[in-house]
C-alpha cells in the first residue's frame, strides 16, 4: 500500500515536470483584432453610413462648391430595413441633425434638419438586399463667398 502511494506520488511529479519543461514552448495566440468601424463616413461632411453598405455610383450624383454640398447618395447592402432606421436616426442625432419626420409604408422615409441644412433618407427592403436613398443639401459652414 505504501508502495503504491510512493508510486502514485512520482507518476504525479513525474506529469507535472513534462508539462513544464523549459523546451516546451506554449503556443502564442495572436492579440485580437481591432474591432471593425460599423460606419464609414460620405461625401456630406454631418452623414455616415454603415460599413455594410455600398455606394450605386450610377444612381448617386453629388453637387459640391465652396459653399454647398448636395445631391443623393444612393447604398445597397443585405441590412435589415428598421435596424437602418435605428441607425440613422442614433447617428445622425449625434451629429447634430434634428428628426423632424417619418413615414413607414413599404419603405421608411426619415427627413432631417440643421441649422445649415436638410436630409431625406429612403429605405426600402427588397428580397435580398435593402437600398438607403440619402437625400441632402447642406451649406458648408466653412464657406467663403
Amino acid at each position: 500500500m505504501k508502495n503504491r502511494f510512493k508510486l502514485s506520488v512520482l507518476v504525479l511529479l513525474v506529469f507535472l515536470a513534462s508539462c513544464t519543461m523549459p523546451g516546451k514552448e506554449q503556443p502564442k495566440t495572436e492579440p485580437p483584432a481591432p474591432p471593425k468601424p460599423f460606419y464609414t463616413g460620405t461625401e456630406f461632411p454631418n452623414i455616415v453610413v454603415p460599413t455594410d453598405l455600398k455606394v450605386d455610383q450610377q444612381k448617386s450624383m453629388i453637387v459640391r462648391t465652396q459653399s454647398y454640398i448636395g445631391g443623393v447618395l444612393v447604398l445597397k447592402g443585405r441590412v435589415k430595413a428598421l435596424s437602418l432606421e435605428k441607425f440613422f436616426k442614433n447617428q445622425l442625432k449625434a451629429r447634430g441633425w434634428e428628426l423632424t419626420g417619418s413615414i413607414f409604408y413599404r419603405s421608411i422615409l426619415l427627413t432631417f434638419k440643421r441649422p445649415n441644412g436638410c436630409c431625406m433618407i429612403l429605405i426600402t427592403e427588397q428580397p435580398f438586399t435593402t437600398e438607403v436613398q440619402i437625400w441632402a443639401s447642406e451649406t458648408l459652414e466653412n464657406a467663403t463667398y
